[in-house]
């Protein structure tokens, strides 16, 4: 079972980063949303709409996880292994999303993708309020940093918002944005 501090700790960087993203967006014309820098880059829909399809698919990904045998760890075994975490370093661009969470029109409009990363944030918000389940004792790899828990998968999720907000303010950034 999560403490109080991890569960406050998931429920504030979940709500700051569905902030950051209204706060990335705002202001966004359709026209800008689907603007791409390069054929191999996203737009800003396409990111959005990735966020919004992943959010739901992270908190699903963490029941199953659930369903499978638990593997506690000390708390020294867990600060050892978040220290291997963060020491791995993760280069932008390294994961592609796999194919269910890539960006494939979903949505017609930049209004409607932000529309369903609320309802599917919230959902997440839900999960992190009232989960009962130990999710510290059950483990799904992650493609790069190896087995992470439950916990880290549901902040994994804010962090994975606040990553893609910032691409989204970088191609607002670029010369070539368009003006509206």
């Amino acid at each position: 079972m999560l403490t109080e501090k991890e569960r406050q700790s998931a429920l504030n960087r979940l709500t700051r980063t569905r902030q950051a993203l209204l706060d990335a967006v705002d202001g966004v014309t359709d026209n800008q949303a689907r603007w791409k820098p390069a054929p191999d880059r996203w737009s800003i829909l396409e990111y959005v709409e990735h966020l919004a399809v992943s959010d739901d698919e992270l908190v699903q990904m963490i029941e199953r996880s659930l369903k499978t045998p638990a593997r506690p760890e000390t708390e020294e075994q867990r600060k050892e292994r978040e220290q291997k975490i963060r020491e791995i370093p993760v280069p932008r661009g390294a994961n592609r999303a796999p194919e269910m969470l890539r960006p494939s029109a979903r949505f017609a409009s930049l209004s409607d993708a932000v529309a369903a990363f609320l309802q599917a944030r919230e959902r997440t918000l839900e999960y992190a309020r009232t989960t009962q389940a130990d999710l510290r004792s059950h483990f799904t790899p992650h493609t790069v940093l190896g087995p992470l828990d439950g916990y880290q998968w549901l902040t994994g999720n804010a962090h994975h918002v606040d990553t893609h907000a910032a691409h989204i303010i970088e191609i607002r950034a670029m010369p070539n944005f368009p003006a509206a």
